[in-house]
């Protein structure tokens, strides 16, 4: 750990592993790395890392059990201030619903012109994307990684289709955008078993409307996907407040 500041190392190591829970690294329940492995993660000896471990406790934010490790016993939304918390869900929120307004004028005609011009490479493309399962966690903020197409979310493989590199510029500001929830320290829905299944299967409806050339079905398809993200993200949004 480089010294950026003039507190002691141990109070640094604390107000990290504290930063960490309240970003929903560690979550309630969980147990932290071991000494070891957050002596390798700050680079800074066993007795820095035990004096700040004992911080933790002493502040009733972790419990420390011999043998068994360190559990996170409070939950993030206790490490923030009402003021705090409010605000960074308003500020995710109102970027979510813009992009999700956005998205619903677009992507279903963006579909639909999918499917009229999608060739046979596009769509075998576009399906060993849809196959992937991790790329459903990708669904909302459209992330993507430039080391291999199973790393490419089946929204972008889809707008990819078009081949038009102005949908690029409109892809970074009305997609990207919504990645912002990723920083929550929940679980968001698309990362949820319940939740990704049900994406998967409407990526299936509208893979297959592309596969067959039914523009009709693929703007439907995709209107729906659309409403019901909407729909499970304002719900989301709103326990979140709870």
């Amino acid at each position: 750990m480089r010294k950026l500041s003039s507190h002691p190392l141990y109070m640094q190591v604390f107000d990290q592993i504290k930063s960490s829970i309240r970003l929903g690294v560690y979550q309630k329940g969980q147990i932290l790395p071991s000494e070891k492995e957050l002596m390798e993660q700050t680079g800074v000896s066993r007795v820095t890392v035990r004096q700040a471990l004992r911080m933790l406790a002493e502040a009733g934010i972790i419990e420390t059990q011999q043998g068994k490790g360190s559990r996170v016993i409070m939950d993030w939304k206790e490490l923030l201030n009402p003021g705090e918390m409010r605000d960074h869900l308003e500020e995710c929120w109102k970027q979510f619903e813009l992009s999700s307004s956005a998205r619903r004028m677009i992507e279903p005609a963006l579909a639909k012109q999918a499917a009229i011009v999608a060739t046979q490479e596009d769509i075998e493309r576009l399906k060993r994307v849809q196959e992937h399962p991790e790329n459903i966690m990708m669904e909302i903020s459209g992330y993507s990684m430039e080391d291999g197409e199973e790393n490419q979310s089946f929204h972008r493989c889809l707008w990819d289709i078009l081949k038009n590199p102005l949908m690029d510029q409109v892809w970074e500001a009305i997609v990207v955008p919504s990645g912002a929830m990723r920083s929550l320290p929940l679980i968001v829905p698309a990362q949820q078993q319940k939740y990704r299944e049900e994406i998967r299967r409407q990526h299936e409806q509208i893979f297959h409307a592309i596969q067959a050339h039914d523009s009709e079905y693929a703007y439907y398809h995709m209107l729906m996907h659309c409403d019901w993200i909407y729909q499970v993200y304002k719900q989301y949004f709103e326990e979140f407040c709870c």
